[in-house]
């Protein structure tokens, strides 16, 4: 399974609720869907930047059935960006690797 970076974004195109009951109810349960994602551990953390409507979450070990499930459950209220990650000591590897490949073929024997 993967891990992924995700930036989201609140839909402004979506007026709120007219009622201010209806708009309690709809982040009551925009809290009770989060909480629930963060306990299950389909996500591990999520963050909001300071200016508002917009942050950033990481997932946790999760397919991307499985994410895509949890992504549609905010739809339309939010948007997604995402980003498959990959740790970073496996990217260093590569790196090397590629950097060895790329000094072997510049070493051609006389």
């Amino acid at each position: 399974m993967t891990t992924y970076f995700g930036l989201w974004k609140q839909n402004t195109t979506l007026q709120p609720p007219q009622d201010p009951k209806v708009e309690l109810q709809q982040n009551l349960v925009f809290q009770s869907m989060l909480k629930a994602q963060l306990q299950s551990g389909d996500i591990k953390e999520v963050h909001t930047f300071l200016e508002g409507g917009s942050g950033y979450f990481l997932t946790g070990d999760v397919t991307e059935e499985k994410l895509h499930e949890n992504l549609l459950a905010w739809q339309p209220y939010f948007t997604f960006e995402l980003h498959k990650t990959i740790p970073a000591l496996k990217s260093i590897e590569s790196v090397i690797n590629v950097s060895r490949a790329r000094a072997a073929a510049l070493t051609v024997p006389a």
